[in-house]
Order: C-alpha cells, then structure tokens, then sequence
C-alpha cells in the first residue's frame, strides 16, 4: 500500500486540482507499479510559508519578492 505524503506551501491548490493530481499519481502507481488504486493513499499537507526557509530567506519573503 503505498502511502505518498505531498507538502506544499500555502496556498493550497483549489480541492479540484489536488483531485487532479491525486488521480494523476494514482495513475502511476497503478500503471507503473501495479498497485490496487484503493489501496493508494496520498496526502496533502499545507505548510506556512512564512515558516519554511531556503538559505535563511522565508518562502514567503520570497514569493513577496524581498
């Protein structure tokens, strides 16, 4: 049972592209690895970005362009 985990910064995407995506990865696993699509189960958790960093620079300072 493969469990796939997705974090992304916020904003989430609307719930029709994350239903997107999810079906696009199922997709995969089920084309390319065999698994029962029932038994594929993915995550998608939303991280602050104002509390990530790359380089000690905020993603959201980033996206703010600073």
């Amino acid at each position: 049972m493969p469990i796939i985990n997705i974090k992304l910064a916020d904003p989430m995407p609307n719930r029709e592209k994350l239903d997107e995506i999810a079906v696009k990865i199922t997709d995969i696993m089920v084309n390319d690895l065999g698994k029962k699509p029932e038994r594929v189960v993915i995550n998608f958790d939303e991280i602050r970005s104002d509390a990530t960093y790359f380089g000690g620079k905020s993603v959201q300072a980033m996206k703010d362009g600073k």
